[in-house]
C-alpha cells in the first residue's frame, strides 16, 4: 500500500449554490459489503488502515436476503 495516502478527515460541506441552512444537516449513509467472510474482513481491515472507519464500527455479519451471502453494514454520518 502507498505510504503517500493521507486519510480525508474533513467534514463535507454543501456544494456551492446550495440553499443555505441555519443548522447543519446530518444524513446517514449506509455502506454495505457483500461477499465471502474472508473477503469482507479483508476489505474492512484495508478501510481501517486507510482511516475510513474503525473495524468495530461495522455491523456483525448478516446474511443478505437477496444473494444469501454474508454482508456487513456501516453507517457514516455526513454533516452539511
Amino acid at each position: 500500500m502507498s505510504e503517500e495516502f493521507i486519510p480525508n478527515r474533513e467534514i463535507y460541506s454543501a456544494p456551492p449554490g446550495s440553499p443555505a441552512t441555519t443548522q447543519p444537516t446530518r444524513e446517514p449513509i449506509l455502506i454495505t459489503i457483500i461477499g465471502s467472510a474472508t473477503g469482507i474482513d479483508l476489505v474492512i481491515k484495508i478501510l481501517h488502515r486507510l482511516g475510513f472507519a474503525e473495524a468495530r464500527a461495522w455491523s456483525k455479519p448478516q446474511i443478505d436476503p437477496k444473494t444469501n451471502r454474508p454482508m456487513r453494514v456501516l453507517t457514516k454520518w455526513l454533516r452539511y
